[in-house]
């Protein structure tokens, strides 16, 4: 596609979308707000978790939330600069990026560590429903947020970060029925 302006012909690059209605880019701002809070929420999670792996036992584990914790730095940026280029900034507060996460105690035993991977397990399984719209199929409902490239990256990062915890879970779940059997 050509863009004339004063004489002068542009291309206008490839994989460029035209701008989205404003109705369409308003929902994808709304999305990808609560996409932000969500991955927000992660990562305080994540660096909760890291607190609390500290110990040496836990170091295979610490080096995951560790990994997982700067993705999820990653996504916010990437989030905030999405929702800025879609005229969302004055809807992104300073308050979303208060570390509001409420810390539990600290891990004390193998089964501590199984319910953090859990709850974990939960908040991106939560991020993928908001990402991941379910139920309807009308055709008459747009949802052109899905193909939102910050959308995709939430989607492709929390699917990953879930088969890792997912793995973990069950690598820790084995291991106390091992011990209880042997116990």
């Amino acid at each position: 596609m050509q863009v004339v302006t004063n004489d002068l012909k542009l291309d206008r690059p490839t994989g460029i979308n035209p701008p989205a209605s404003k109705g369409e880019s308003s929902r994808t701002v709304e999305v990808l707000q609560v996409l932000l809070a969500q991955s927000i929420h992660l990562r305080d999670l994540y660096k909760n978790a890291r607190w609390q792996t500290a110990d040496i036992q836990f170091h295979r584990l610490r080096q995951l939330f560790d990994g997982h914790y700067k993705e999820q730095i990653h996504l916010v940026d990437v989030l905030i600069d999405r929702i800025r280029a879609l005229n969302g900034a004055g809807r992104v507060f300073a308050g979303d990026f208060l570390h509001r996460t409420q810390f539990s105690q600290l891990l004390r035993g193998r089964a501590s560590t199984t319910h953090l991977l859990a709850e974990l397990l939960d908040a991106h399984e939560s991020v993928l429903g908001a990402a991941l719209p379910t139920g309807t199929n009308d055709a008459h409902v747009n949802r052109s947020w899905t193909r939102d490239f910050a959308v995709g990256q939430v989607v492709l990062t929390n699917d990953q970060q879930i088969l890792d915890v997912s793995e973990q879970l069950m690598h820790r779940e084995r291991m106390l029925r091992t011990r209880a059997t042997w116990g």
